[in-house]
């Protein structure tokens, strides 16, 4: 039953995640066209690389502290549930 709850979970995963791609890819599109009419097109792909950059820095930090903090919680449970069986 957990297989079939799995895969469920990662098919629906997968269905939208196609079918939000769409938009995504038209901000490619969108950044590509910014940088062809721009005068220093060298310098804006510089200035669009280091924002997408900047955007991506907190979301990274963000999840790595989530998934420190629930790292760090489970192995203060594991511990603790191994001193209560001693006697």
């Amino acid at each position: 039953m957990r297989t079939s709850r799995w895969l469920w979970i990662c098919g629906i995963a997968v269905a939208w995640l196609l079918i939000a791609s769409d938009s995504t890819l038209a901000q490619c599109a969108m950044c590509k066209a910014a940088i062809e009419n721009s005068a220093d097109a060298e310098a804006a792909s510089k200035g669009l690389n280091l924002a997408s950059l900047v955007l991506l820095a907190p979301p990274v930090a963000l999840f790595s502290g989530l998934f420190g903090l629930i790292y760090r919680f489970r192995n203060i449970q594991g511990k603790a549930g191994h001193s209560s069986d001693k006697p």
